[in-house]
């Protein structure tokens, strides 16, 4: 009798709780929202972030505000989003360097983020393209690994900084290539393209907004690091063709702190897969090089998952040491 008692007060309990989050998601939002982005303004994060703030303000009449905190690798928005209230007013748009790859380079990190974190929707895939300056002598991956192979340790490659996917992705072609460049990392995306454009550095993984530099001969395109061709630009060939084993590509998703009330997850998720799936939505970032794909909150873990041993797997392939 007791346990039958006990089992009736848990059912009851459980359906006050499920009652009280289920009212409070439908009171959601009540106040402005911050979106923390990883990465610094006019970036893939920070595109996607700006039309998902902007529609949300408009549906729910509660400001979402765009709060960009680059540096450290993604570390600075993602320590800020795990130590905030889990009550839906803070979430962030990061990806799989600071979700995935920090983890694998890092000794330490202020967060975890399988542990501290909860997904809510899954924005879009991008594809990297390897440029160099116009003045270096290389029209192909075979010539810049001559050229590489010749002048070793001299050339210089930016990134958007330590743990992001086009660091990663060009310590993985330097070993698969053979060759010794070196690394200079940025606060963020468009600060090494700035440089990149002005000759400080030579070489970069850049992401399509880079086209416009690529079209005006600013930059040189040539080639694609994922594992095929890329639409925007048909006829570039992959890494792969001539170094097979390079595969690199990155994404973005938003998240929240752990202990998030799942009914308020649930209510963003579908808000903005519905936002970014709808065809008008997809033929913009598509002209941005954004591939979105719907994607259920629990294929965006699994996704998390698989990335982090992935990256685990390749840091250790690679002996790269690990960071502070």
């Amino acid at each position: 009798m007791r346990f039958i008692f006990a089992l009736r007060i848990a059912f009851i309990g459980l359906g006050f709780l499920t009652a009280l989050n289920c009212a409070f998601a439908a009171s959601y939002p009540s106040r402005p929202v911050r979106i923390l982005v990883v990465s610094l303004p006019g970036s893939p994060n920070d595109v996607t972030s700006r039309l998902v703030g902007n529609h949300l303000t408009e549906l729910w009449d509660q400001q979402f505000i765009v709060d960009n905190r680059s540096g450290a690798g993604g570390q600075i928005a993602m320590e800020l989003a795990a130590k905030a209230s889990p009550d839906g007013y803070t979430i962030v748009n990061s990806g799989d360097g600071p979700m995935a790859i920090s983890p694998a380079i890092k000794r330490h990190l202020p967060y975890a983020p399988l542990k501290d974190f909860e997904p809510v929707a899954f924005t879009a895939y991008t594809d990297y393209i390897l440029v160099v300056i116009p003045t270096l002598p290389v029209h192909s991956v075979s010539d810049l690994v001559a050229l590489a192979k010749s002048k070793p340790g001299t050339l210089r490659y930016g990134s958007a900084g330590v743990g992001f996917t086009n660091h990663l992705g060009m310590e993985l072609f330097k070993v698969k290539a053979g060759i010794d460049l070196v690394h200079v990392p940025y606060k963020g995306g468009p600060a090494a393209i700035a440089d990149l454009l002005a000759g400080q550095i030579e070489l970069a993984m850049v992401g399509p907004p880079s086209i416009p530099h690529i079209k005006a001969g600013k930059l040189r395109a040539i080639a694609v690091p994922g594992a095929k061709r890329t639409e925007l630009m048909p006829d570039l060939p992959t890494i792969a063709e001539t170094i097979p084993g390079v595969n690199v590509r990155t994404w973005g998703a938003f998240f929240a702190p752990a202990g998030t009330p799942k009914a308020i997850l649930d209510k963003l998720h579908q808000e903005i897969t519905r936002q970014l799936n709808a065809p008008e939505t997809k033929k913009l970032l598509a002209a941005q090089g954004l591939s979105v794909e719907a994607m259920t909150r629990g294929e965006l873990r699994d996704l998390v998952k698989a990335d982090i041993k992935k990256y685990a797997d390749l840091v250790n392939t690679l002996k790269m040491p690990l960071l502070e």
